[in-house]
């Protein structure tokens, strides 16, 4: 079955299928295959890490899963994050879209969102994220945000476009009011190329509009690139010194290189979370690619992250925040929002990788995501499980969340990608109505004719197959370029961005 050096065998998907086939990792080119044998259709062998080296580094970090058989569902105790579809309509048409939503998809009934908040708040009120296709199409979805306030469920984002965010004035203090507690929104990039490559109309001034808005609400924000190479790859560095510089509002930024799911399911242009990792570094000064590490959640390979903090934070400005004072009461003095992004350097240039793989040991994955978003919460858990004061960065980790932030990115599995101990250890999941908390990337995962397998052959729900005829944006509902702008929108030039 192999043209390589054997790494390690593994239960994989064949891409066309979807039926479980052996797989095994391959050394080959210097990078890392994954190749398998499916009885139906051959043998399929595609590259799912750039270099061999960072796959054989990145091998000592985090769990190490193993499919144990039966269904392919989540641990309670092990989702990070519940991602619930409440709509397969959407204000877009995007090529690069999991769920193969746009204009004209259905809302799901009250009852059914019902049902997925059932299964959450049965898994123990795990944190959620509003998705679909757009939630912000939906006028009820701060009523939404209530009912799962109300359920305990103490961290609700809102994945969004933006666009209703930006055109409609208000509307963030809506969504603040309800209980949102995280905005992440989709912002591939700074300039009005890289929206018209990606999502085939210019969305720059929306971006920057639905930021202010979030800023006035006072409601946290996500920065989600979808990075694509040859398109928006060069702008990663520049996204980070922006959300550096706008770290008042903007909390974190989530790369998510892309993935062939839904409409996007040929195979070019998807590279892995090392190559785009790799680059990333090339863009700031002070980073290296080895300072994204590992997260400690589903396995080495599916998420690597770090934290920007000020490099010249003074450690005696922290002096009354002890390891006794987990109570967050004591006031490090660490916050200057008059710091420049040129000023900030990764945590790993203060935390070794053996700290890193201990302390990332110790989460708990239902504050995972509350951290990346910059929460009371994540903040909570980063002082208790660093001791406070106890780890030497400078000033001591309680109140710096004034200045830092996280920078992570993602790597879903696609069919190129897929094996079945990694989907069965997933932490970001979706409910079903029966019960169930089914791993994200199994439930969006699509076959090279654009079938969403998994999803019907275990009544998951969801649409059968990809959309393959987009339906057109209505021009008249502001998405087209007519949104407009709040005064003083925060654009790079007038922020401090590059």
């Amino acid at each position: 079955m192999n043209d390589g050096d054997a790494l390690a065998a593994t239960t994989s998907l064949c891409p066309e299928c979807l039926e479980q086939v052996p797989g095994q990792y391959e050394e080959r080119d210097g990078g890392v295959f994954l190749t398998r044998e499916c009885a139906d259709h051959g043998t399929a062998s595609r590259k799912v890490w750039g270099s061999y080296d960072h796959w054989d580094w990145a091998a000592d970090f985090g769990p190490d899963p193993e499919y144990d058989g039966g269904d392919l569902a989540v641990d309670d105790d092990h989702a990070c994050l519940a991602v619930v579809e409440v709509t397969d309509d959407c204000n877009l048409s995007c090529s690069y879209c999991f769920a193969s939503s746009g204009p004209g998809g259905a809302h799901r009934s009250t009852e059914e969102i019902r049902a997925l908040l059932d299964t959450v708040e049965d898994a123990g009120g795990r944190p959620i994220q509003f998705s679909g296709g757009e939630p912000t199409v939906r006028d009820d979805l701060p009523e939404l945000v209530e009912r799962a306030r109300q359920r305990d469920i103490d961290h609700v984002e809102v994945n969004t476009n933006g666009i209703r965010l930006a055109t409609e004035e208000g509307y963030a203090q809506r969504l603040a009011d309800a209980g949102v507690t995280a905005v992440y929104l989709q912002f591939d990039g700074l300039t009005s190329e890289t929206y018209e490559q990606i999502r085939e109309v210019d969305l720059v001034d929306e971006k920057y509009a639905a930021i202010d808005a979030c800023r006035e609400a006072d409601l946290p924000v996500v920065l989600v690139p979808t990075v694509v190479p040859d398109v928006n790859d060069h702008e990663m560095g520049d996204i980070v010194r922006f959300a550096l510089d706008n770290r008042d509002v903007i909390r974190s930024v989530n790369f998510q290189p892309v993935a062939h799911f839904g409409r996007y399911a040929s195979n070019d242009g998807r590279f892995a979370i090392d190559d785009a990792t790799r680059l990333l570094a090339e863009q700031m000064d002070d980073l290296d690619p080895r300072d994204m590490l590992p997260a400690p959640c589903c396995s080495a390979y599916c998420q690597v992250g770090t934290a920007f903090i000020p490099e010249d934070t003074d450690a005696t400005a922290a002096a009354g925040c002890g390891a006794d004072d987990l109570d967050g009461t004591a006031d490090c003095g660490c916050g200057d929002s008059s710091t420049e992004a040129e000023s900030f350097v990764p945590l790993t240039q203060y935390v070794d990788d053996q700290l890193w793989d201990m302390l990332s040991g110790m989460v708990d994955e239902g504050d995972y995501m509350e951290l990346l978003a910059g929460t009371a919460a994540g903040e909570e858990w980063a002082c208790k499980t660093a001791g406070c004061c106890g780890v030497d960065v400078p000033g001591g980790v309680e109140g710096l969340f004034d200045e830092v932030v996280p920078v992570s990115f993602t790597g879903f599995m696609d069919a190129d990608a897929a094996d079945v101990n990694r989907l069965s250890n997933c932490c970001i999941s979706v409910p079903t109505p029966d019960g169930d908390l089914v791993p994200f990337c199994g439930y969006n995962m699509t076959t090279e004719d654009g079938e969403y397998a998994l999803r019907n052959r275990n009544d998951w729900g969801g649409r059968n197959t990809v959309d393959g005829d987009r339906p057109v944006a209505d021009s008249t509902a502001g998405y087209q370029g007519d949104g407009t702008a709040t005064d003083g929108g925060c654009r790079p030039d007038d922020c401090g961005g590059e």
